[in-house]
């Protein structure tokens, strides 16, 4: 008989981890706590417009890697699903100046270099690193403990270009690297994407992954990418249980017995892969003593391990102009309310879907980001609900104000669809500080900051998601979910292979 497999939690990771495990001749049953598989990954409906929560662009959509096998494996990158290409990543605004990423990077360099010919060397030295990550790929075949020598080898001799980047960025962060820059505008539009506290090649392998002609969109956005991947576990015989948050997993003689949901119903298991939040896996489902070192240090020393805030809003727009030609960043100081409020804002219009909006009209949505801290406000908030209600209107009014100014093309056409905050990743995901991905590596983390899969002193719970993959992103977590599953058919004896 098929032993059986219970995942605890229907994200991305989760969903990917059902879909290898049934192929690998599992019995796979998927609690999912909300009534719709995706985790983040998500969209919804408001007033008829579709809010799009995740995919701004999807790592793996170039085909011929581990990592886009992987997807179409899942279902999330099927022969009937478009892939929408940008010509650029996004556009960064300071003051009165423009600076562009475009997938030509030589375009890039020259208008770099016409803003400020005296960062010449920089621009130079910085986009040759770029290009050097063309063609980088996130190692996705199989988990490094069970790499033989030859897989070690042919993995060292693809990861060379990534392998320079390191030695060249070691003991840099972003920060840092902004500050070879003379012109703030250059500055600003690499900390648009990266955390300052970030590893400096963090920039130039994204950016470089861009300019590669990956990253591209998946039509139909982050929802209808999830319900992809449901469908396809579904057709191979797995079961999903929506509506089911997962208490506790039953332990007995050292081992999981399976899950006690929150009604009471006791499930049995074979196997537990906890896709879930790790902060709810280790202080919910079970104890923080089986915790490793690596998430101990993690959530002790919050310094070292940064997560951050968003406050987010969609807005209908009442014209189809698009303005903005993607994803722009302004400088946003005058809405600062608190010091760990950022001073810039993300501002993108969904042209490129026209079926998440009525004919003639669009959806906008802003990306507002703050410190860790900005948890605690949202959090006390959050005790009144009115209060809270209240608050995240007012602010999103000001937004809508400030967007007016800024893009006059939709002054008055403007309306508020829908606000969401930390507390909604909190409340929906049960995410840690209300963060809709991992902490942050920084120049302060221990030398091997990746947590096990492995939980101590239980051998047959394993963990998947983004939080083992740091700094997260659905690639990590949907990379994660197939390796859960290599490593539960390893404990089987290692006789089956995905």
């Amino acid at each position: 008989m098929a032993k059986k497999i219970a995942i605890v939690g229907g994200g991305i990771s989760g969903l990917t981890a059902g879909i290898y495990a049934l192929n690998a001749g599992f019995t796979v049953d998927i609690f999912e706590k909300n009534g719709v598989v995706g985790g983040e990954c998500t969209g919804w409906d408001r007033d008829g417009y579709h809010i799009d929560n995740c995919v701004h662009w999807l790592m793996g959509t170039k085909p011929g890697s581990e990592l886009n096998k992987i997807w179409k494996e899942t279902g999330v990158l099927t022969d009937g699903v478009e892939i929408i290409h940008t010509d650029k990543m996004y556009t960064s605004v300071l003051g009165n100046d423009s600076l562009s990423l475009w997938k030509d990077i030589k375009r890039t360099e020259a208008e770099m270099k016409a803003l400020s010919p005296e960062d010449e060397t920089e621009i130079k030295r910085l986009l040759r690193h770029c290009s050097m990550a063309k063609n980088i790929e996130i190692p996705a075949l199989k988990p490094m403990e069970s790499m033989g020598l030859f897989d070690l080898l042919k993995l060292g001799i693809k990861s060379s270009n990534a392998i320079a980047l390191f030695k060249e960025y070691k003991n840099v962060d972003t920060n840092d690297l902004m500050e070879r820059f003379k012109h703030p505008l250059i500055r600003c539009s690499i900390s648009d994407f990266c955390t300052k506290e970030s590893l400096g090649y963090s920039f130039p392998i994204a950016y470089g992954n861009f300019t590669g002609g990956d990253g591209g969109i998946p039509r139909g956005g982050s929802l209808a990418m999830a319900l992809r991947m449901g469908k396809r576990f579904e057709e191979l015989g797995g079961k999903i249980h929506l509506g089911s948050s997962v208490e506790k997993i039953n332990i007995h003689s050292g081992k999981a017995s399976g899950l006690l949901l929150e009604h009471g119903e006791r499930v049995p298991a074979d196997y537990v892969v906890c896709s879930c939040d790790p902060d709810y896996t280790f202080n919910h489902l079970l104890e923080p003593t089986y915790m490793d070192a690596v998430f101990r240090e993690v959530y002790s020393n919050r310094g070292d391990y940064p997560v951050y805030g968003m406050f987010q809003a969609a807005y209908s727009v009442d014209s189809d102009m698009d303005p903005l030609g993607g994803e722009v960043i302004f400088d946003s100081s005058e809405l600062r309310f608190e010091e760990w409020v950022s001073d810039r804002i993300t501002v993108k219009i969904y042209s490129y879907e026209p079926n998440f909006a009525p004919q003639g009209k669009q959806v906008l949505q802003v990306l507002f980001g703050m410190k860790e801290v900005g948890y605690e406000y949202w959090s006390a908030l959050y005790n009144d609900k009115e209060k809270y209600r209240i608050r995240k209107f007012e602010l999103a009014e000001k937004i809508m104000g400030f967007i007016a100014k800024r893009i006059p093309e939709y002054s008055g056409k403007m309306g508020i669809l829908d606000v969401w905050t930390p507390m909604t990743y909190k409340r929906y995901c049960n995410a840690f500080k209300g963060y809709n991905q991992a902490f942050t590596i920084t120049k302060k983390s221990m030398k091997n900051p990746y947590p096990s899969p492995f939980v101590n002193g239980i051998d047959n719970v394993i963990l998947s998601g983004q939080w083992l993959s740091p700094p997260g992103g659905l690639p990590g977590a949907a990379i994660q979910g197939k390796f859960a599953v290599m490593r539960l058919l390893k404990k089987e004896g290692g006789k089956r292979e995905i």
